[in-house]
Order: structure tokens, then sequence, then C-alpha cells
């Protein structure tokens, strides 16, 4: 192998193990919802580049209402799906828009952007 081909190399398993742990091995901080108005847990969830924070914790059998604001062009962003809760909902960038939900009981759930890639969960205790 001459120089080029183990620089090209070299950068390709670079690039393979920067994607392996951006998508599937990195964890995100982790946050606890508060306790609003009327006893409401809520959170603010920013969408940029995937959602921070990536990870929320919430008591079981409480409303939490998590609000999302997308502060970014990107496409992948656009749409926030709860599957295990059936929701959905569209995020117009720069607005925030409110996702309710009721986990009734502990465990973790998912949420994903509409493509899959930006990923999050509700950890329940």
């Amino acid at each position: 192998m001459n120089t080029t081909q183990i620089v090209v190399t070299v950068a390709g398993f670079s690039l393979i193990a920067w994607i392996v742990w951006y998508f599937w091995l990195w964890k995100g901080e982790s946050v606890a919802a508060q306790t609003g108005t009327g006893g409401i847990l809520e959170i603010d969830v920013t969408v940029k580049g995937g959602y921070q924070p990536a990870t929320i914790v919430a008591k079981a059998g409480q409303l939490l209402r998590l609000n999302f604001t997308r502060r970014e062009a990107s496409t992948c962003g656009e749409e926030v799906v709860l599957p295990e809760f059936g929701k959905r909902a569209h995020l117009p960038e720069n607005q925030t828009v409110p996702v309710e939900v009721i986990p009734e009981k502990p465990g973790e759930y998912e949420f994903t952007c509409g493509m899959n890639m930006y990923r999050g969960k509700i950890v329940v205790e």
C-alpha cells in the first residue's frame, strides 16, 4: 500500500467510528422534568443537530409536557415522533410546540425525528 491508500483507509475508518459513536453510542445529557403550572411535569427540548436534552427523566402516571423548539433549518428535525404514545408533531423552525404524554408505567420511551436519525428518550421512574 502506498501513502495515499493508507491515508484514505485511515480517514474512512475514522469516519465510520465517528458515525457509530454519534448515532448509536452517544448518550447526551439527562435532565429531570420540573413541575410547572398545574402540577404538570414540563421540560424544554431544543432540536439542533439532535435533541438537547436527549434523555428526560419523568414520573409514572404524571402528565409530561415536552416543549420542542427547532433551532435549525434541517428537514430532519421538522417532525418528532413518540411511537409508544401514538404521537407525532410538526416542528416549525423557531417556534415552540408542546407535546403532552402520560407515561403510565416505569421504563424507557424513545422519541425520534421523522427520519429516525435524531433520538431521545424519556426515562420513567
